[in-house]
């Protein structure tokens, strides 16, 4: 158990920087609309960041949170995590590997021009292969039943279907993911709706105090068999109208009474289980909003407006954040303000958006850029929150010179290269220097540096010190003579000192540090 728990305690900083990644790149696209267009000419063009907001906060820490998950209910039947720490481990490290991908390919421009899954399709080979080690995980783990729960009987199957459903539905030529440039599709949103009511009842049955038995299962059989109909009915009929589209989008309705009930049932409340009980009332909201936003004489002046973005941010920012913090939650403590701070900066964005797409609507006269600068407003909040949070916890954890040394090195080379890659062009010709393709490949090698110090930071921090300070000296060298040959510019005398004078602090100081 200790080695799981030790095991999401090194992965949450790389989660908190990944978020904040998806954080800031949204807040720049909220920028990028107000005409601040001082990165356009960059790789962080609007469509871009959009694009790598909408990937990081889907694919993201969001949805790595989640999957831990059966891990939770593993550790409250008191199983033995620990034999799932090393599959986990590769698990974690291929999603990680999707994500890097994923932003370097986007961000120079290999784009699908989608609203959602907008990364090269063949990436989704990772995402599933990377299931292959989390099915090994739940294996090893669940060997220690005497007696399998029925949950983890069905979940069973379903881990073997969805890395083949993944590689089917996200397919550009037969698979569902193109359809999402036209709509409406009520029974998709059936579809999708459905596939959270199995992640509430996991919940529920984790946090319930006491044994828990789901009842009224004709609320969520009556929604299944209308999704299955209306799956058949497009493969052997056609298309669906509008009304066929309208009804299966009403039958979410039965969600509401199967929720409360169960809520009910395990005793859950909001001060027990207050991430829970948030993610079902903004999940409950986004169901009964979009409900009504399907009735015709409301869907279309609303359709694909600001209210539409206002209505991801609740599902996405609040229904499904947080219901990956219930989860978290159970294996890592989380900061008690959290929840007020991000249900203020989700309300900042859900209002204005709101009031935006009602004007665009025609049906308010509220001046639109004012509620893009609250937009804006919000997501600086959001960045401002992240890195207070990230900061209070280095000083927490009280870290050593070379520690210390290794962040240094990792905020410089790591982020400095993000940086560097993502606005290189702009930032060149800000400080009088001539841009050229190749430096790319110096972007790469520093931020390669930049993860060698961040690995140095919980794991053999003199070695990869050393390894780090190596690596300096033999580039420093070579940019110095290029510059001496004339082949670099002053950028490279630049570089090649302050790569020599940085290995040299470790190599001079180490037996102090």
């Amino acid at each position: 158990m200790d080695k799981f728990y030790k095991l999401v305690e090194q992965i949450i900083p790389v989660w908190a920087l990944i978020f904040l990644g998806s954080i800031l790149v949204g807040a720049i696209y909220s920028a990028q609309l107000l005409g601040f267009g001082f990165l356009n000419e960059t790789l962080l063009n609007p469509q871009t960041t959009r694009s790598l907001h909408i990937t990081l906060m889907l694919y993201g820490p969001i949805m790595l949170a989640l999957s831990l998950l059966p891990f939770a209910l593993f550790a409250k039947d008191k199983l033995d995590l620990g034999v799932a720490v090393e599959p986990l481990k590769n698990y974690f490290l291929l999603w990680h590997l999707f994500l890097f991908m994923a932003v370097v390919s986007i961000s120079l421009g290999v784009q699908r021009g989608l609203p959602f899954y907008d990364f090269a399709y063949e990436l989704n080979f990772i995402l599933a292969a990377s299931g292959i080690f989390y099915i090994v995980a739940i294996f090893k783990t669940i060997k220690q039943y005497e007696v399998t729960p029925l949950w983890v009987k069905v979940s069973k199957a379903l881990l073997f279907v969805a890395p083949l459903a993944l590689l089917v539905l996200m397919n550009p030529t037969y698979g569902q993911v193109e359809k999402t440039l036209i709509g409406p599709h009520g029974d998709n949103t059936l579809g999708m709706s459905f596939t959270i009511i199995p992640l509430f009842y996991l919940m529920i049955k984790l946090h319930a105090k006491e044994n828990f038995e789901a009842k009224w299962d004709l609320f969520w059989i009556i929604p299944l068999a209308g999704y299955v109909l209306s799956v058949a009915t497009r493969i052997f009929r056609g298309e669906l109208s509008y009304t066929e589209e309208w009804v299966y989008q009403w039958l979410t309705f039965a969600y509401a009474p199967l929720l409360i009930k169960w809520c009910r049932d395990a005793n859950i409340t909001l001060k027990s289980t207050p991430y829970l009980v948030i993610s079902i009332w903004a999940f409950l909201f986004v169901m009964i909003q979009g409900n009504i936003l399907f009735i015709p004489e409301i869907r279309w002046p609303f359709h694909r407006n600001d209210l539409i973005v206002a209505h991801a941010h609740v599902a996405i920012g609040l229904g499904i954040f947080f219901m990956s913090l219930s989860i978290l939650k159970y294996f890592y403590p989380l900061p008690k303000k959290f929840i007020s701070f991000w249900i203020a900066v989700i309300a900042i964005i859900f209002v204005s958006l709101s009031l935006a797409g009602f004007t665009e609507a025609g049906f308010a006269t509220i001046d639109v850029t004012s509620m893009w600068w609250l937009r804006l407003f919000g997501g600086i909040v959001a960045v401002g929150g992240l890195i207070f949070y990230i900061v209070k916890n280095i000083r927490k954890t009280k870290l050593s010179l070379l520690e210390l040394y290794h962040l240094d090195g990792f905020l410089s080379d790591g982020l400095g290269a993000l940086i560097l890659f993502l606005s290189a062009p702009l930032l060149f010709e800000f400080l009088g220097f001539a841009f050229a393709p190749h430096y790319y490949l110096v972007f790469g090698f520093m931020g390669f540096v930049g993860i060698l110090h961040f690995i140095g930071i919980t794991k053999e921090p003199h070695a990869m010190a050393y390894l780090t300070s190596l690596a300096r000296l033999i580039t420093g060298t070579i940019f110095l003579s290029l510059f001496y040959l004339g082949t670099i510019d002053a950028l490279g005398l630049l570089v090649g000192f302050y790569d020599i004078s940085y290995a040299l602090i470790y190599l001079i100081f180490k037996s102090r540090l």
